[in-house]
């Protein structure tokens, strides 16, 4: 994928010494960031940005895939690594599951949720009971599992860990999980959560100043001894044809406490901030992109997030993965084969990396995995 042209302000860097052109092998993170940074690459990193779900993973050990064997170690799959930033509870709150059908189970989770899951889809909610949040004073008590200073928030062995990643091979990201809608909605619940803007605005922007303060507290000592290639704020902020919050609560409620992180990222280096998320965030693109984030990830093509589109209407200020249907690989190889041909103009022109847009479902055999991850490897240089 030769391409030579710069996004517009992208950091001028000398390249006459590269491993491209002195004809050898590129690790995957130089794959990616290059790609990341229009420039060439010996061939397109494969990546995932999305786990595997648990039952596709059941099936596919039933297709060829050998017992214990990683799956991307097995198709030669990318991930990005992730830094040490531990934004959960401490100490951890015990789950546990309440009761069971043959179908799903009611369960106290990580974050103190009660909640339902579907047995055959364990990643994903099927309805909230009860949660922690309701107003500020419930806030304030359940603010206590994440003291900044609680030991174990940042590791003792930081330097060791820093020289293993600063030597990795694979993307090196810093990881903010939870970020702000999903803080929101794993405290009060998505209707409590969304009610609250209008209901209790005090008690939101008490919540996300709360937690700039703790992911720059967390943050700083691994920005200050890691090289990191990607932050990316993980939100799942919109639905399949819209934002869940309008551009002025976004600017209202957002901003203020996510661009001082993504500034604080800025000084140490961080070129490429991401959000991730899935639906249709195309209304919030604009005021994102003037406040610091560059890119978004996985494009979930049935909402509309087609990378041809996104890049004509943004232009290559937005850098861009993801955007292979998870329905194109239930449909099979002639789907898989359409969907990639369509992104190849995005792929040639850089700054994208093709991948598949959502957790694989149980509907999708290995062999079609398979196919989509040696249609990939097949694009030329």
């Amino acid at each position: 994928l030769r391409v030579t042209r710069r996004a517009p302000g992208a950091r001028t860097r000398c390249i006459e010494e590269t491993t491209l052109e002195r004809g050898l092998t590129m690790t995957n993170r130089e794959r990616f960031n290059r790609v990341m940074q229009y420039e060439p690459v010996d061939r397109l990193p494969l990546m995932r940005f999305e786990p595997h779900q648990v039952y596709a993973l059941e099936r596919w050990r039933t297709e060829g895939l050998p017992a214990e064997v990683d799956p991307d170690e097995y198709f030669g799959i990318c991930r990005i690594v992730n830094a040490p930033v531990d934004l959960f509870p401490i100490p951890r709150i015990e789950q546990a599951i309440l009761s069971e059908t043959d179908t799903d189970y009611v369960q106290v989770d990580r974050f103190g949720n009660v909640l339902r899951r579907k047995k055959d889809s364990p990643l994903m909610y099927c309805g909230n009971i009860a949660h922690p949040v309701k107003t500020i004073a419930d806030w304030r008590v359940y603010s206590r599992h994440y003291d900044p200073y609680a030991p174990g928030r940042i590791p003792e062995n930081l330097d060791a860990i820093a020289a293993e990643l600063n030597a990795c091979d694979a993307p090196v990201g810093i990881c903010l999980f939870p970020w702000f809608f999903r803080l929101g909605f794993y405290a009060l619940g998505m209707e409590g959560f969304l009610a609250a803007f209008y209901e209790q605005p005090a008690l939101i922007h008490e919540m996300f100043g709360f937690w700039s303060d703790l992911v720059l507290h967390t943050i700083r000592p691994v920005l200050e001894k890691v090289k990191i290639d990607v932050l990316y704020l993980t939100e799942d902020l919109a639905y399949k044809n819209a934002p869940h919050v309008s551009p002025r609560m976004y600017e209202q409620f957002w901003l203020p406490y996510q661009n001082p992180i993504i500034e604080e990222c800025r000084r140490h280096g961080v070129e490429l901030v991401c959000l991730w998320t899935a639906g249709n965030i195309v209304p919030l693109l604009p005021l994102v992109m003037r406040n610091g984030i560059n890119c978004t990830w996985p494009l979930e093509r049935v909402a509309g997030m087609d990378p041809a589109m996104l890049r004509k209407r943004f232009g290559r200020e937005l850098l861009l993965a993801g955007g292979i249907s998870k329905e194109a690989l239930v449909a099979g190889p002639e789907a898989i084969d359409r969907e990639i041909e369509s992104l190849m103009p995005v792929i040639r022109d850089g700054g994208f990396i093709p991948a598949l847009d959502d957790m694989p479902p149980a509907e999708v055999p290995l062999a079609h995995f398979a196919h989509m991850i040696d249609a990939l490897r097949r694009i030329e240089a």
